[in-house]
């Protein structure tokens, strides 16, 4: 009787389990599929209205922000939000019309209080290091988002691969397999040695 209601258990944990890994990849693969959805479009992949932007000018490094900017190379949050919702100080990132760079995110913070046109919302935006403003104007339309933060192990994370990092990782990777498939040879061994 006791094997039965241990059968049982593990019956509903291995369902339950495999239910959440099932769920997982299901939703991976979403995730996935909008990403590359959104480079298709040309537009900044969002994930629950979230987007990780790589900083690749110098415009917004300045010695004089008590946090030191936002270097060259770093990974940033962006959340979506309303055009309604950006104020003066606010960092956000948007589809520039600056015809040099047009088109491209642009992450720039904004200088002056929104201007409110019959076109719609729109921001004069300087970059931290930059001596004046943008000479054009973020239109809230262009908007992609707000900065969150900086996210400094994500930028560390894609350094060390730029690196060696990437030939450690692909050695513990290939550890890790060869020590899988050493743990499944010896159960399987284990199991006709009971038979």
């Amino acid at each position: 009787m006791e094997q039965t209601k241990k059968q049982k258990v593990a019956g509903v944990v291995r369902i339950t389990l495999g239910t959440l890994w099932w769920t997982a990849v299901l939703l991976l693969a979403l995730v996935i599929v909008n990403i590359f959805s959104a480079k298709i479009r040309g537009e900044v992949p969002s994930v629950f209205g979230y987007s990780v932007m790589n900083i690749v000018s110098g415009s917004m490094e300045s010695p004089e922000n008590t946090d030191g900017g936002i270097p060259v190379g770093s990974y940033i949050l962006i959340r979506r939000v309303d055009p309604k919702d950006i104020k003066r100080g606010d960092i956000i990132c948007f589809y520039s019309t600056d015809p040099s760079i047009y088109g491209y995110p642009n992450t720039h913070r904004v200088v002056e209080e929104p201007i409110v046109t019959e076109n719609g919302i729109e921001f004069v935006t300087k970059g931290d290091a930059n001596p004046v403003p943008d000479k054009y104007n973020a239109e809230g339309g262009r908007l992609i988002g707000r900065f969150v933060r900086r996210l400094d192990g994500v930028t560390a994370f894609v350094k060390m691969l730029e690196g060696n990092g990437m030939l450690i990782m692909l050695g513990a990777l290939g550890g890790a397999v060869v020590f899988m498939f050493a743990g499944a040879v010896i159960k399987a061994r284990n199991s006709e040695d009971e038979e």
